[in-house]
């Protein structure tokens, strides 16, 4: 039930949004969509959804010239948190990102020519609006622009 709500969600997206949704099935479900110049992916095992992630990525970031990183991760019960970046360094992305924390684990990256790739992981959207929320809070924070358009909430 919960991969035809999935499937359901992004097709929708799509097809408000003119957009062309790409999905394949490998050993991973996954979603994707590109805007301009801007790429959205959704990844996840179908057995597994918690282990599902978020990308939102300018397309031309490149991971081999990574040269800023920022993690961190939502506190759960019983589980030890994996290595956070050092509290002491200066956040080199906007602060309107960091609301994402409490949510989600969060990992921002920035490469040496200024482009952005924004993981969001445990991504499970329950509602149109779990997607919008997110996708556009980043893309607008980090571009100024809507993904996805803002009409689709009436």
């Amino acid at each position: 039930m919960e991969l035809r709500r999935i499937d359901n969600l992004w097709k929708f997206l799509g097809i408000k949004n003119n957009l062309s949704v790409n999905y394949s099935l490998h050993d991973e479900m996954k979603y994707s969509i590109v805007k301009g110049g801007l790429e959205l992916t959704h990844q996840f095992n179908p057995k597994f959804l918690s282990k599902s992630s978020l990308l939102i990525q300018e397309r031309s970031f490149q991971d081999n010239l990574a040269h800023q990183k920022f993690m961190s991760q939502k506190q759960r019960f019983g589980i030890k948190p994996k290595v956070a970046s050092p509290v002491m360094s200066s956040v080199f992305f906007p602060k309107e990102l960091l609301d994402l924390q409490k949510k989600f684990d969060l990992e921002v990256q920035k490469d040496r020519k200024g482009h952005f790739k924004v993981t969001i992981s445990p991504f499970v959207p329950k509602s149109i609006y779990d997607i919008l929320n997110v996708v556009n809070l980043v893309s607008r924070t980090l571009w100024v622009k809507n993904f996805f358009a803002e009409g689709i909430r009436n």
